[in-house]
């Protein structure tokens, strides 16, 4: 594996200031493979621009105003300098060992034919679960959508990445992973697999601000099914 292989980590908030540098704090501590990491705020007032500006380890794209969490990571792709790219959520990070097990899988030799890593991580349902790993009594999961193993948080090459598109920025919230994977498998001919040493923690903070964006992501989520015209 070439260490030089960058790996740029995605990262949008909107005053999480706290739960943000839990995940930040986490990245330093747990990814050693040679990264960067970009986070993009959507305007935040709760003292999350002024402690980013502090931070000289990060590349901060700063947002006029919250656009929506689709068009923050694309701002974030398109920043990218890394080999790989990769998404999080700020409430969410990369176990130890996670990011370096997902390069290693997609770096095979007999896996040239996978344009997608995507990682283990909590789900809130039972619903989607393709395959499911425990680790210290935590169950994380790999999910579906319809019978196609898709990334909450995944991994893929920048070059593929721009290939496809970037994320559809006709969804808001929700949506846009899937929708990656989906034009990896459907549109590109890839595959797109889980790594069961790639582990994420996603605490999934409902707070007023995601309980605010469920009746977009509802919408999201039926754009989602009228794109790629799959079964109810």
């Amino acid at each position: 594996m070439d260490s030089t292989r960058i790996v740029s980590i995605v990262v949008p908030t909107f005053n999480r200031l706290e739960r943000l540098r839990r995940c930040i704090d986490k990245i330093r501590r747990n990814v050693p493979h040679p990264h960067e990491v970009i986070v993009v705020d959507g305007g935040s007032t709760d003292g999350t621009r002024e402690w980013l500006q502090a931070q000289g380890d990060l590349r901060v794209i700063l947002e006029a105003k919250r656009e929506g969490a689709v068009a923050a990571f694309n701002k974030g792709f398109h920043a990218a300098a890394g080999y790989y790219v990769m998404w999080l959520n700020d409430d969410a990070y990369p176990l130890p060992g996670a990011v370096e097990a997902a390069v290693a899988m997609m770096e095979r030799p007999d896996l040239t034919d996978v344009g997608m890593v995507a990682f283990y991580h909590n789900w809130h349902s039972e619903r989607n679960v393709l395959d499911r790993v425990e680790q210290d009594g935590v169950s994380y999961e790999l999910c579906h959508v319809r019978g196609y193993p898709y990334a909450n948080f995944g991994l893929i090459r920048r070059e593929l990445l721009t290939r496809i598109g970037y994320a559809d920025e006709r969804y808001y919230f929700f949506g846009f992973d899937p929708d990656l994977s989906l034009k990896v498998q459907i549109n590109e001919g890839l595959k797109v697999i889980g790594c069961r040493q790639a582990l994420v923690q996603h605490d999934e903070h409902h707070d007023e601000r995601k309980l605010s964006d469920l009746a977009a992501g509802r919408e999201d989520n039926a754009k989602l099914f009228a794109k790629w015209k799959l079964p109810d």
